[in-house]
């Protein structure tokens, strides 16, 4: 595309004599602040031009651009082409520089602009006013880059985007779905990610001749912002309870089905996990969770300690780091140098508690000898094309009715699905002896497959002849 053309003199003459006709357009921006580097076959964007109008008259306007030396197979194309301005109106336009897979390799110089055009009697003039200039270097070798950005849990999280070449910071390509792809010049390169205009991470790469690169951008759209335990003592120094308090930050959406986990280990080994809070939608902005936590066995000398964790539908998005609590013997109410009277009645009964832990062994040993399995028996387990298929294998010759299905995500056990009297594939409820039975559970949000890959699953069939339950994870 070249400047319009039109005879400088007969244009003059009628500018000149055209009440009126004599305008200005502003042009500014940061295009011509860069060296762009665009590969064959490759697009850069970002770059803008402002065009303003000072006067006190509306004008159109028609953005042009010309390529030095001419061609057409270095292109610019422009997010607005025609406008209209009113007087101290200004606007921002995006460029887009384009070279084709043909395009020979070397140093362009580009220049964009604007024309006024105005309606002179029967003939349409186009005034060109001021433009911007930049050097485009077309190269030979390009490479192809995948950025793509996924929360703690690998999942990708739709944010803002943006792709910079370095070290000039310049935009080259902008997405706002969380998953950018590009034809790029050899070089070195930034992204960054945001949401709400806040900076949430950014990585700095560098990418060779014909390279492919896939680079993987954590951000925390979830995540706590503060977390801390502190014991609550009386006045003689005893423990009575651990304050557990918690802020959790959404930046991202509000979430479905979700619960805030606390998780107790002690001396290094796990104690129990305590559901502090379950809400059906955990808002955006930041909400505090507060907990006082005691032990089931009551406090003892030790290191305790306490993790928080955040699900939702059963999927981990968030987790706080460990915080610990020494508990003195002091804190405990147990003396220095001497057992507890719990420690002192365990004592005096150690014998007998041994004697009675050997019988009931071998009454157990004895129970399990004759126990009989269950004969229904959960074997696979499989997520594909948004449904999980379940098969069931009744190994008796009894027929069996299927009466209940859970689906819990593991580690919290939150339940996904619930399913009363569910239907096998072709509409059955009963399974017969000596066969195997398929059941296909929807999983139209994703929650299932979200489980599987994070902490796992846990099916549980019940019929009226036996429960089976097993584990799952991809």
């Amino acid at each position: 595309m070249e400047w319009s053309r039109v005879p400088l003199i007969p244009l003059l003459l009628l500018l000149l004599l055209a009440p009126g006709v004599a305008g200005y357009i502003g042009v500014s921006g940061d295009f011509y602040s860069h060296t762009y580097y665009v590969p064959i076959g490759g697009t850069v964007t970002g770059s803008t031009v402002v065009i303003s109008n000072p006067s006190n008259e509306t004008i159109h306007v028609r953005m042009t651009y010309q390529v030095t030396p001419q061609t057409d197979l270095l292109t610019v194309e422009f997010s607005e082409n025609e406008f209209i301005l009113q007087p101290g109106e200004r606007k921002v336009v995006y460029v887009t520089l384009k070279a084709a897979p043909n395009c020979p390799p070397g140093n362009y110089t580009v220049t964009v602009g604007g024309e006024e055009i105005k309606q002179v009697g029967n003939v349409s003039v186009a005034t060109p006013s001021g433009a911007l200039k930049a050097t485009v270097i077309v190269t030979g070798e390009g490479a192809r880059v995948t950025i793509t950005t996924v929360d703690v849990t690998g999942n990708v999280v739709p944010v803002d985007l943006v792709l910079l070449s370095m070290p000039s910071k310049y935009p080259i390509k902008r997405t706002d779905t969380g998953k950018l792809e590009a034809i790029v010049a050899p070089g070195k390169y930034r992204a960054e990610a945001y949401l709400a205009g806040q900076l949430l991470n950014a990585t700095e790469f560098e990418i060779g001749p014909n390279e492919e690169k896939e680079v993987r951008l954590v951000v925390k759209t979830v995540y706590f912002v503060a977390f801390d335990v502190v014991p609550a003592k009386n006045s003689e120094g005893r423990i009575g309870y651990a304050y557990v308090v918690a802020t959790v930050r959404n930046l991202f959406k509000p979430l479905k089905d979700a619960e805030v986990v606390l998780r107790v280990s002690y001396n290094g080994k796990p104690v129990e996990n305590v559901s502090v809070s379950k809400m059906p939608l955990l808002p955006l902005n930041d909400t505090e969770f507060k907990y006082n936590y005691v032990p089931i066995e009551g406090w003892k000398p030790g290191k305790y300690e306490f993790q928080m964790l955040l699900y939702s539908s059963g999927k981990l998005y968030a987790k706080t780091e460990i915080k610990t609590l020494e508990v003195t013997a002091e804190m405990a109410g147990v003396g220095m140098g001497q057992a507890s009277p719990s420690q002192a009645e365990e004592e005096k009964t150690n014998v007998y508690l041994y004697i009675g832990l050997g019988a009931l062994i071998l009454v157990v040993l004895a129970l399990l000898a004759f126990r009989k399995k269950s004969p229904i028996k959960v074997t696979t387990a499989e997520i594909r094309d948004g449904k999980l298929t379940v098969r069931v294998e009744n190994t008796s010759n009894r027929e069996a009715m299927l009466l209940r299905l859970r689906i819990l995500a593991l580690p919290s056990k939150v339940e996904i699905t619930d399913i009363r009297k569910p239907k096998l594939v072709g509409g059955g409820k009963k399974i017969a002896g000596k066969s195997i039975g398929t059941i296909e559970v929807p999983d139209d949000d994703g929650s299932i497959r979200d489980a599987m890959e994070s902490g796992g699953i846990l099916v549980r069939v019940e019929t009226n002849i036996g429960v089976s339950e097993a584990k799952f994870k991809t």
